[in-house]
């Protein structure tokens, strides 16, 4: 189990580094959530628009398959991410990883859903350093504040 790519450029220190410091910030340890689930990395072309067909946002739209998402369940989580190192696309894609690790959090809870979705402007801040190519590169991580159902 853990991190599986199916992508091809994607910055995966990044990606674990999310991982890792969104775990951390919401007290937990990140290498038994990691070695707990099942987590599978793809490209957002292989998105299944039937699945998210009946799925509305909050403003009644349906999901852009062409906006980062994910799926999570039982001890699996489907991450459909942009394939990019584009620091703009990290940004995005660190948002919905953030997002789905509350929902993989509070799973088995009463708050499993509405924990992270009546909650997506309650967020504090951390920050990190990661490898970008060539350099270090800082970044700053908003994570959803599920503190108090954990």
């Amino acid at each position: 189990m853990g991190l599986v790519f199916h992508t091809n450029h994607m910055n995966k220190r990044f990606v674990r580094r999310v991982f890792e410091n969104t775990l951390i910030n919401i007290n937990d340890y990140p290498y038994h959530f990691i070695k707990e689930w099942d987590i599978h990395i793809w490209p957002l072309s292989e998105t299944n628009t039937q699945f998210f067909e009946h799925i509305r946002t909050t403003s009644g739209q349906k999901i852009n398959p062409n906006m980062p998402s994910g799926v999570t369940g039982l001890y699996r989580m489907d991450l459909y991410l942009h394939d990019s190192s584009n620091a703009f696309k990290e940004r995005e894609n660190s948002d919905r990883i953030m997002h789905e690790i509350c929902h993989a959090r509070l799973i088995n809870t009463p708050h499993f859903v509405t924990g992270v979705h009546r909650n997506v402007n309650k967020r504090f801040t951390t920050t990190f350093w990661y490898w970008n190519r060539f350099k270090y590169t800082k970044f700053t991580l908003s994570i959803i504040d599920i503190r108090k159902y954990l």
